[in-house]
């Protein structure tokens, strides 16, 4: 990684439908990210070891962390109300200065923003010259 604005997501766990899928689709369009300068970084409460089958068995090219603790998580304040608190899907594109400038939290792990969404997001704040 090179310091480049992040594109941070927290989801639920490795090898799962909805994970999967979310992931993928972000591998799939790593191009049109790359594009703009956006590095992405997976993070979830799997293991380490778990995060390496995950990426090899799917070809990602990011880094996927481990927050076993789901404290970075929490810090990050990906919590549902809906949950009742819990730990639940989040995307939050950071600059190089390390602020935040976008983030959803998705209201229950079941939803999940897609790669068009998040390009439209990143092109608006490119446009505007906060990334």
């Amino acid at each position: 990684m090179t310091g480049g604005p992040l594109l941070v997501v927290f989801y639920p766990g490795d090898f799962t439908p909805v994970c999967t899928k979310q992931l993928c689709n972000y591998r799939d369009n790593m191009e049109d990210f790359s594009k703009l300068g956006i590095q992405i970084v997976g993070i979830s409460r799997n293991s380490p070891e778990s995060h390496a089958r995950f990426k090899k068995e799917h070809a990602f090219t990011f880094p996927l962390l481990s927050d076993t603790g789901s404290l970075v998580a929490r810090a990050f304040g990906c919590t549902s109300r809906l949950l009742f608190g819990a730990v639940t899907r989040a995307v939050y594109v950071i600059n190089k200065q390390g602020t935040i400038l976008y983030e959803y939290v998705e209201a229950t792990p079941l939803t999940r923003r897609k790669s068009d969404e998040l390009i439209g997001v990143i092109q608006d704040l490119k446009a505007s010259k906060l990334i």
